[in-house]
Formats: structure tokens, C-alpha cells, sequence
């Protein structure tokens, strides 16, 4: 996640280091792990400029985007399955702790 506090000094700078790092085009990742059964992962992209606590999850408006096209081209009615993860629970889903 995005905890590098001394070693950047942005957010911008620290999600760019995690995926150039990573060798990931963009925070999200999808791993096909069966037939028409994926996982999708989704990650923070506020760290310092977080509202509450820097251990929240913020799904930007671009990352949220992508996630909502790409649950509309898999649809369940054509059998699909999607396993969506996070680091912790994201802002607004109304879970504290995940046990």
C-alpha cells in the first residue's frame, strides 16, 4: 500500500514508485483463476491526503470506473464469477474490521 511517509512526498509519487515497482500498468490487478472465475484487486490511491486514517481504502474515480466497466463485462447471468479484495475495508461500505 501506500505507506512510503518518508520516502515520498506525494501520494502521486508513492502510487507511481508501487506500480512502476510492481510492473503494474495501473493500482487494480485481474487474475483469471478459473473459467469465467476471476479475482479482481483493487488498492488505495490516498495515503496522506486521506480524510480520516490513513488505513482506509480510497478507490479513485478513475480505478472505480474500471472496476464498474469491467463487472458489467462479466456478467453473472453468463456464469461469471468475481472475487473482489482490498487491503482493508473501502470508505463507505459500512465495515470496520474484516475478521
Amino acid at each position: 500500500d501506500l505507506e512510503g511517509i518518508d520516502e515520498f512526498a506525494t501520494d502521486a509519487e508513492n502510487l507511481e514508485a508501487f506500480c512502476r515497482i510492481h510492473g503494474k500498468p495501473a493500482p487494480q490487478f485481474v487474475r483469471e483463476i478459473a473459467d469465467k472465475t476471476v479475482l479482481v484487486g483493487l488498492t488505495s490511491t490516498i495515503f496522506r491526503g486521506a480524510k480520516y486514517t490513513s488505513h482506509e481504502v480510497t478507490v479513485d474515480d478513475e480505478q472505480l470506473s474500471w472496476f464498474e466497466d469491467f463487472v458489467a463485462s462479466k456478467p453473472a447471468e453468463e456464469g461469471w464469477k468475481l472475487f473482489v479484495f482490498t487491503h482493508a475495508p473501502p470508505m463507505g461500505s459500512g465495515l470496520r474490521v474484516l475478521q
